[in-house]
């Protein structure tokens, strides 16, 4: 087990081009599951804080967040909004329930699922509060637990399965099949010792397994299947409030709880592999921990928010801080990744806002280069060629099958099928050693005359006896050759003459010698000059 106190953030984040929406409500919310309504956000007012203005009514609304450029800074209320009797502790946002048509009004949007103060459970349908069609907005209502319900959740494979936490232990899970008369009933007897239930959450990656934690200290692993708890854990170093409980997306065994205790605001891992202590311990909150949200799209990334005002984006598995989101002018009780928006989270404060923020343009210093690439921007799928026609390929699970595992499949590229039979037809004959009666077959079928004469002579290729046979296809006999040689006269053949002797040549006649030159007459000599007088 390791204990890393949080390094300083790795990635600035910047604030000025993060914010992209608010909303002025002191609200809980939850993020829409549906891939055609991903851009709704649902706000129900939160207990145990008053505005400005003292109103002590509770409101149910659905925003509607639109990410188009030059947009209004403030979310717009997609639809009215629905009273409630009673404020909330927590709000969740399930799936389309399974074999629920046809019971209530359309279920398009889903169901809203909210745990109230009085320890009722409230079900609102958001298709009516968005007036995508007309009826009652509220669903049912029934009070099942003693105190203020506080631990909310749905099942991801099942949206018809909702867990919920309250005081004295008490977990239920509800059957909304027919959201107006939910069936409710117990994961199993409730664990000692008795605590306030503060989150439930559902595994991401087996679907009958429930963990909660509480006042006490103490999480518990369920199991649905057979109705009890399967395994519990505590750090009896540090037997603190636990407020919030997350399970990694990737990993089955892999669990992170929070402590909301101001001495020991930590975060610890625990790999139930080995639940004896926490694998890993996380510091960085000055103050106890309120909120936390694993991101679905990428499991190296972690949002907690707390009383420090602050909230922090991990990397669990290193430990680091990557970023800080701006702080608030008071804390913050609720963080929430959207499910089906990567990138985009929401921060619940009790200064009275609701805020909408992108990590897309998260950067290291004044680059503002990215510290790491997030899971969303890996490749979904590839391929690749290999020799002989195969092509492997690779594709993450789909969206609505999260426990599925990564597949590879290997294909056959077929792009002359009657090509590839004819040499799946050779490499037959080949393995058989069937060659000769291959090329016969090729000279009964091909049609033409030239062609089957080349696959004769293939044929005989094949023969035992193919140098003679084959001098008989092209038109010679060794046996007739060899006739005609040993009927030829031994005088026939002349062995015995010898060859005339070639004619000499007469020799060429020796070239006539050339005149010699006439010798040059020698010139007159010159007469002396007279001599002078010496008159």
């Amino acid at each position: 087990p390791t204990s890393l106190r949080g390094r300083r953030p790795r990635a600035a984040c910047r604030a000025d081009g993060m914010l992209l929406k608010t909303a002025k409500r002191s609200a809980t919310v939850a993020w829409s599951p549906l891939n055609n309504h991903r851009g709704l956000i649902a706000a129900g007012t939160v207990a145990n804080a008053i505005d400005d203005s003292f109103e002590t009514t509770a409101d149910l609304e659905v925003f509607a967040v639109d990410f188009a450029a030059g947009s209004p800074n403030q979310m717009s209320v997609k639809g009215g909004v629905v009273k409630s009797q009673e404020r909330f502790h927590q709000l969740a946002w399930g799936g389309v329930p399974v074999a629920a048509s046809g019971a209530v009004p359309t279920l398009s949007h889903g169901i809203l699922a909210g745990g109230m103060v009085d320890g009722s459970i409230g079900l609102w349908n958001p298709a009516i509060i968005t007036k995508e069609v007309e009826g009652e907005a509220l669903l049912s209502s029934a009070k099942k637990h003693k105190g203020p319900v506080r631990g909310l959740d749905f099942n991801l494979f099942k949206p018809n399965l909702l867990a919920s936490g309250a005081t004295e232990s008490e977990i239920l899970i509800w059957d909304l099949t027919t959201p107006t008369t939910p069936n409710v009933y117990t994961p199993g007897v409730a664990t000692h010792p008795v605590m306030d239930i503060t989150c439930v959450a559902w595994n991401p990656k087996v679907e009958h397994i429930l963990a909660s934690t509480g006042s006490s200290g103490t999480s518990v692993v369920w199991d649905l299947r057979q109705k009890r708890p399967v395994i519990s854990f505590t750090d009896s170093a540090t037997k603190t409030s636990r407020s919030a409980l997350a399970w990694n997306p990737e990993v089955a065994t892999q669990v992170i709880v929070a402590s909301d205790d101001d001495s020991t605001p930590i975060l610890q891992m625990w790999d139930l592999r080995n639940a004896h202590a926490p694998a890993k311990t996380l510091q960085g909150h000055t103050r106890g921990i309120l909120g936390m949200s694993w991101c679905p799209n990428d499991s190296s990334m972690l949002l907690t928010c707390g009383k420090d005002s602050r909230t922090l984006c991990w990397n669990p598995n290193d430990s680091s801080i990557m970023c800080e989101l701006p702080a608030n002018a008071n804390w913050n009780f609720n963080v929430q990744w959207s499910p089906k928006l990567p990138a985009i989270l929401s921060t619940s404060s009790f200064d009275g806002t609701v805020n909408v923020y992108s990590l897309t343009d998260t950067g290291s210093g004044q680059s503002g280069g990215a510290v790491q690439a997030p899971g969303w921007l890996k490749r979904p799928a590839g391929a690749a060629f290999g020799f002989g026609g195969q092509l492997v390929s690779f594709a993450k699970p789909p969206a609505d099958a999260p426990a599925a595992r990564p597949t590879v499949k290997l294909h056959k590229i077929v792009t002359e099928p009657e090509f590839l039979a004819k040499a799946d037809e050779l490499d037959q004959a080949v393995t058989a050693g069937t060659l000769k009666d291959f090329c016969e077959g090729k000279v009964a079928t091909c049609g033409d005359e030239a062609a089957a004469e080349e696959w004769r002579f293939m044929h005989i290729l094949f023969d035992q006896d193919a140098r003679r046979k084959l001098m008989n296809h092209v038109g010679f006999s060794a046996d007739a050759i060899s006739e005609e040689v040993l009927a030829l006269k031994l005088e026939d053949l002349k062995l015995d003459q010898q060859p005339a002797p070639a004619p000499k040549k007469a020799p060429a006649p020796a070239p006539e010698p050339e005149p010699a030159p006439e010798p040059e007459e020698p010139a007159e000599e010159a007469a002396p000059p007279p001599a002078e007088s010496s008159e």
